[in-house]
């Protein structure tokens, strides 16, 4: 008698095993809003539509699937997934014995269980989810329905679009390539800088020590030289020594999955998200998208329980972070600990259990998953130690200085040393242990033997990396975690900027289009192409979801920017949907249908209301019926007049009580 709705139909089998709950998929999003009158002009009230006859035929059936049920709608947890479920919601509320929202986070047994045992009824979930959603959806369909058009023609090119989070992406990569331009244009003098080196002996050893002073040119070098040259020694005033701690990396958000993947197999970020919503749905990590770095403590156990007796293992626990917006949500992680010679059975025994005709998770699968092996495991890791002595003279009047680093303890980098990834944020730079200056003591007159120079180039401004790109997204605060994989083949599809290989990375380089479709945003509409401008916007989502803003807080400033242009005053012909919903309504009353308002979209939506007027009312159901006087009882309210006869009233009261819960 239960059922469970969810989003992706990978899903299904593994849940209805588990649950033992007859189990249906919508296969992501099943509504949407249409290309034309997708909002009412007056109201910014939007207009969602199954996203054709086939997703309407499909939702249909398991929406009778549903009826005299108790149903669990666990679609994905997060904003997009949270509309999905409540607009299947409003489709079965009065059909369903009882409709609940359940999250799972992992397709485990535990994590279906604990899924179901804390759902709650629907009609207590978070509803300014959806308002959040329904301000992103018809933002977006605004921007890019307004601006596209115009750039289109001044571009005379159809392969152009413009939007709420892609444009101000493409605008950050188009302005690194203007500061590397401006930075090719300085002479060799500009881009060099010198620094001064002085050859030192003590006790038959020799090193260089390095002047801290920077000179701007070979003059000023040369006139630094000239001041020191009757030197002979120098001083050695004191020497400093301090333990350097290095904390293992966080476990993973999405942002910093995408780029570890990008950085060690050169995955793209969506080929990223892939896989790993494909791990997410055999049940071997937790769910993909998220901006939390957040372990749960069961996880946090389930670690110290397999390695305590480890010389190397500390039990950390991590928050969610700043940069969350969710924190119930958990980091991307494995679901179920083991030691790492078992990863290859862990992926082996996940396909041993799906059906014959599902694909099977490959090599690639096998890579990320090691990859976020190692993060969850090794979150749960001692720190690297190290020793810096920072060696502090003068010749003369003038500082120098030589700086030794040495690991002395290699805590979470020395555990897996068989996998050969590096988990580290960047590249290290090679420790200079060769140089023991051990037998220096403080207050030593140390002798010069030569001074040389040392060029300082100036850094070139280098172009966004593949790999790193959606982080910077991230801090910039444009988009989010269920986005951030779209960005960059959204602006390869539209021919915006190109990947170059460089290295084990690829660069990201804006074309002449990119820089050119810039330019013009920047004449004509330069609040598109600022990240604090796509920031504020998402910072308004967030507040919408919290109750502190309204949706139209959003819609209605944005249309404002956008000069509250009407995308359909243009196109005065009904579309064949309302067409066929015209005849529809023109039969059930035996009236015949009027040829002016098949071509005139404004005498379309006259003869609409007109027939609305006089539509005959279909009565409630006695289940509808029954909830209305158990609301009005419950809450003490007086019921409308006409409820038992009219579904419109009845079903106003009904959806007018759950709004104001």
């Amino acid at each position: 008698m239960s059922v469970i709705i969810i989003e992706s139909p990978n899903k299904k089998d593994k849940i209805e095993k588990i649950s033992g709950f007859s189990t249906y998929a919508t296969i992501g999003h099943f509504k949407d809003l249409p290309n034309s009158y997708y909002i009412d002009w007056n109201n910014y009230a939007p207009n969602f539509e199954f996203k054709s006859e086939e997703a309407k035929k499909r939702m249909n059936f398991i929406f009778s699937q549903c009826k005299d049920k108790d149903v669990f709608i666990a679609t994905d947890p997060d904003r997009e997934g949270y509309a999905i479920g409540y607009m299947f919601f409003l489709a079965i509320k009065n059909i369903a014995k009882s409709v609940k929202r359940a999250e799972f986070h992992e397709i485990t047994e535990n994590g279906i269980k604990k899924g179901l045992a804390n759902a709650i009824d629907f009609t207590k979930s978070n509803f300014y989810e959806f308002e959040a959603f329904k301000a992103r959806a018809v933002g977006d369909k605004l921007v890019g329905f307004i601006l596209s058009p115009k750039y289109i023609r001044l571009l005379q090119d159809k392969n152009v679009s413009i939007g709420r989070v892609q444009t101000p992406a493409l605008n950050l990569i188009v302005s690194k390539e203007k500061e590397i331009n401006e930075f090719n244009k300085l002479s060799d003098d500009e881009k060099t800088s010198y620094k001064l080196k002085a050859l030192c002996k003590c006790d038959d050893k020799e090193f260089h020590i390095e002047s801290e002073r920077i000179c701007k040119d070979k003059k000023e070098l040369d006139e630094f030289l000239d001041f020191l040259k009757d030197s002979k020694n120098a001083l050695l005033e004191n020497i400093e020594e301090k333990e350097i701690k290095k904390a293992p990396p966080k476990p993973f958000r999405t942002s910093q999955l995408q780029q570890k993947a990008n950085q060690v197999y050169g995955f793209s970020s969506d080929e990223t998200m892939l896989l790993a919503q494909q791990l997410f749905e055999r049940g071997l990590i937790t769910y993909t998208r998220t901006d939390s770095n957040a372990l749960s403590i069961e996880f946090i156990e389930e670690v110290k329980n397999l390695f305590q007796d480890e010389s190397w293992y500390e039990r950390r626990e991590y928050k969610a972070g700043k940069q969350s917006q969710a924190e119930a949500h958990e980091a991307i992680r494995i679901t179920h600990t083991h030691y790492f010679k078992e990863i290859n059975d862990v992926i082996e025994k996940a396909n041993n259990e799906i059906k014959e005709n599902t694909k099977k998770l490959g090599k690639n699968h096998l890579k990320l998953y090691t990859l976020i092996y190692l993060n969850s495991i090794l979150s749960q890791a001692k720190d690297k130690i190290s020793i810096n002595k920072s060696f502090n003279f003068k010749i003369g009047v003038s500082p120098f200085k030589i700086s030794i680093s040495k690991t002395i303890y290699k805590g979470y980098e020395d555990v897996f040393k068989d996998s050969e990834i590096n988990l580290n944020d960047e590249e290290e730079k090679n420790e200079k242990e060769d140089i023991n200056l051990d037998f220096l003591n403080e207050n030593s007159k140390i002798e010069i033997l030569s001074y040389e120079s040392k060029e300082v180039k100036k850094q070139a401004p280098s172009r966004y990396k593949e790999s790193s790109f959606i982080s910077l997204l991230e801090k910039e605060g444009i988009g989010r975690p269920s986005t951030y994989a779209s960005f960059l083949p959204t602006l390869l599809k539209r021919q915006y900027v190109e990947l170059v290989k460089k290295g084990k990375n690829n660069e990201i380089i804006p074309t002449k289009k990119g820089i050119e479709i810039v330019e013009l945003l920047l004449e004509n509409d330069e609040w598109i192409t600022k990240s604090e401008y796509t920031k504020t916007m998402e910072d308004v989502l967030e507040s919408i979801s919290k109750n502190e803003l309204k949706y139209l807080d959003f819609v209605k400033p944005l249309h404002q920017k956008l000069n509250f242009i009407n995308t359909d005053e243009n196109d005065k012909t009904p579309s064949q949907k309302q067409i066929d919903f015209l005849e529809k309504l023109c039969k059930e009353q035996g009236k015949e249908v009027p040829s002016e308002a098949l071509k005139d979209y404004t005498l379309y939506q006259k003869t609409i209301n007109e027939l609305k007027k006089t539509a005959p009312k279909k009565a409630p159901s006695e289940k509808q019926i029954k909830l209305a006087q158990d609301l009005a009882q419950k809450n003490n309210l007086e019921l409308p007049k006409d409820y038992d006869k009219n579904i419109s009233i009845c079903s106003n009261f009904i959806d007018s009580v759950f709004k104001k819960k």
